[in-house]
């Protein structure tokens, strides 16, 4: 069975990433060499500094444990200016919010009730 354990995304700043990652979405980042890695138990996000030749659809999605986390989270993320797609919608059992980090890369943060 194929597990995936890791996915490297090019940025065009490697410092704003880190950032945004780190201190935007609250995510625990390690430098190694020019990249940043962003792990979790059994995953690694891998920004490398290499700009995104296009702006193709990509999306990430961040489960939380209920619909308040999202609405929470979405204040957070407003008030730190975050570019904002759209959300928090949705209602009990499902609710999710939509944003974009700072290369457009697309993001969700949702329940599942």
């Amino acid at each position: 069975m194929l597990r995936l354990s890791r996915l490297t995304l090019g940025v065009s700043d490697i410092d704003l990433s880190e950032r945004f990652y780190r201190d935007v979405l609250s995510l625990v980042t390690e430098r190694r060499d020019d990249e940043v890695i962003v792990r979790w138990e059994a995953f690694a996000l891998i920004l490398t500094p290499r700009p995104p030749a296009g702006r193709g659809k990509f999306h990430l999605g961040f489960r939380v444990n209920s619909d308040a986390e999202v609405d929470a989270w979405s204040q957070r993320l407003r008030g730190l200016g975050v570019d904002m797609i759209g959300g928090p919608a949705g209602d009990s059992g499902a609710r999710a919010l939509f944003f974009r980090d700072p290369d457009d890369y697309e993001f969700e943060i949702y329940s599942e009730g």
